[in-house]
């Protein structure tokens, strides 16, 4: 791939007489490296030293382009367990003109339900010309080895390989894609494996349609097709049936199963305002292993509203419905109701408001086994609504700014900020104490800045009301906040102090942060920072204890 990278790029076509006055060769960037100190007189499994050690480089000839980055860190190394990525990073990145390349340590995204920001090693490749033709590939290694070594946190892993493409097809109404991504563990690079981990060699092949047409001039329809076909264990025994796109396509196993995901949306513009129409289903099982993580067994259907008033108002809706066990197998079933409401208003240039609310509705039902009613002598207890529950959450925050003064000398403002959060849990149509809780939190600063000066003051004030039942916890506390270049045009500090106490259940928590960071240049290429933090906690129930921590960082660029 790389070398077809590089006969690609040499084939294009350069206006040489339209470079004659520009520099042939360049190279820019920056390295960087921080040091992190930690003391404490408390107990901690915290490292007293860390450092990490990043940079980029970029090397031009003409249009093409190298970027070089790096990441090194003491901090993996560290750990008494083992994980199956890397946290040490070295890649290159070429371009020319509408060619990009990922060489080393590097991450590609094709869509949500194939290969989706999953860092691997290897190489790969982005063809985005100016005609309606994109395409894009990547070959490498996903997840190294790692053997098990007696510690609970390892994560044992076989090494796995990756391979995947995508060809998109852009025109001026009507676009479609076609993703093919495909890995598999080698069954190999484990010598020995612990039955009780359950670890398997697994191989995996998605392949996704996506496509969109332009309805109307303000009606546009989008959707995505994904078929998975995924095999836990590469040693069961094959069989020759294979359902669905990706399992016809691939070498079944007993152990392989086929799961499909579907998305669409449907969105109208008039004028101002839009609405739109969505639809998610992703089948139980759904797994990519070009993904971290992936949610499945759920169906979502939403709609949206924006639209601008008066010019002054922006109104945003979002609601929807949620459920799960779409195979209807599950014994407990669970339906969500989601609504989003947004209000922002610019009363004038110096005031403005936003409100946000949120409300989420889950209903929970289990279901009972028969012969356990059918069994059951107390005729009077109705133990069907033991088993049924709803979750009601509730979401709401104003935030308020207000400009006292907007002079070139002198700034000034204030801000107000308040939230609140309350989940409570019904049975049989009831909130028992001890199932509701309620979160207030309120946030009040004064802003003060002198910006011929460069000088920035922040007074705030914030408070925290936690209520469970019948317990309180009450947070508040005030804090200063001083920026700006106080004794140096080119020595830039700023200082925070801070204080928070706490009472909760008759304990008393107390918390002084001491902050200090100063940054300076040299030659406007060496740029030196030092960050220092002193926390000091008292509680009712343990020893004073303090840790300070130092940060000593350093910055080249050219």
């Amino acid at each position: 791939m790389f070398l077809l990278f590089v006969s690609v790029s040499w084939s294009q076509k350069i206006d040489f007489d339209g470079l004659a006055n520009v520099k042939v060769f360049k190279v820019n960037g920056g390295v960087s490296a921080n040091s992190v100190f930690y003391k404490t007189n408390n107990e901690t499994p915290r490292n007293p030293f860390t450092y990490f050690l990043q940079g980029n480089l970029n090397f031009s000839i003409y249009d093409f382009n190298v970027p070089l980055s790096y990441s090194f860190s003491n901090q993996g190394s560290n750990l008494s367990y083992q994980l199956p990525f890397k946290f040490n990073r070295l890649s290159l990145q070429p371009k020319f003109k509408w060619i990009q390349g990922y060489i080393g340590d590097v991450s590609m995204s094709f869509s949500p339900y194939t290969l989706n920001g999953h860092q691997f090693t290897g190489v790969g490749v982005e063809l985005k010309p100016k005609g309606q033709f994109h395409f894009s590939a990547m070959s490498g290694r996903l997840l190294k080895s790692t053997p098990e070594n007696g510690n609970p946190k390892t994560i044992p892993s076989f090494e796995r390989n990756g391979y995947g493409g995508k060809i998109m097809f852009i025109g001026e109404k009507i676009n479609f894609g076609l993703v093919g991504f495909y890995a598999k563990d080698k069954q190999g690079s484990l010598e020995e494996i612990n039955p009780s981990k359950g670890i398997t060699p697994m191989e995996n092949l998605v392949v996704s349609i996506e496509g969109g047409f332009q309805v109307t001039k303000n009606i546009e329809f989008n959707a995505v097709y994904s078929s998975s076909a995924l095999t836990q264990d590469t040693n069961a025994q094959g069989v020759n049936e294979g359902k669905g796109i990706a399992g016809s396509l691939i070498n079944n196993k007993v152990s392989t199963e086929v799961f499909e995901a579907i998305k669409a949306s449907l969105n109208l513009n008039i004028g101002k305002s839009r609405i739109g129409l969505e639809l998610e289903r992703i089948q139980p099982g759904y797994q990519s292993l070009g993904t971290y993580y992936f949610n499945n067994d759920f169906e979502n259907i939403t709609v949206n509203f924006s639209t601008i008033l008066f010019k002054k108002i922006t109104l945003s809706f979002n609601g929807g419905l949620q459920r799960d066990d779409l195979n209807n197998v599950k014994e407990n079933k669970t339906f969500r109701r989601v609504g989003t409401l947004n209000f922002n208003i610019v009363f004038s240039e110096k005031l403005s408001l936003n409100t946000s609310y949120s409300n989420f509705n889950t209903y929970t039902n289990t279901r009972l086994n028969q012969f356990e009613q059918l069994n059951d002598d107390n005729l009077l207890d109705n133990q069907a609504d033991e088993f049924n529950f709803t979750q009601l959450s509730q979401n709401a925050s104003l935030v308020m700014n207000y400009i006292l003064s907007q002079k070139e000398t002198l700034r000034q403002s204030l801000s107000l900020n308040y939230a609140l959060a309350g989940v409570s849990n019904k049975q049989n149509g009831l909130v028992r104490i001890g199932d509701a809780s309620t979160f207030h939190n309120v946030n009040a600063n004064y802003h003060l800045s002198f910006p011929k000066r460069k000088l920035n003051f922040i007074t705030a004030v914030n408070s925290t009301l936690n209520t469970i039942g019948k317990q309180n916890s009450l947070t508040w506390g005030p804090s200063i906040n001083a920026n700006g270049f106080f004794l140096n045009k080119n020595i830039n500090n700023a200082f925070v102090l801070s204080y928070s106490y706490n009472k909760s259940k008759g304990n008393v928590n107390k918390i002084t942060s001491i902050r200090f960071n100063t940054s300076f240049q040299v030659k406007k290429k060496h740029n030196f920072t030092l960050n220092f933090i002193q926390l000091i906690k008292s509680a009712s129930s343990t020893d004073l204890i303090k840790e300070i921590t130092f940060t000593f960082g350093y910055n080249y660029g050219f």
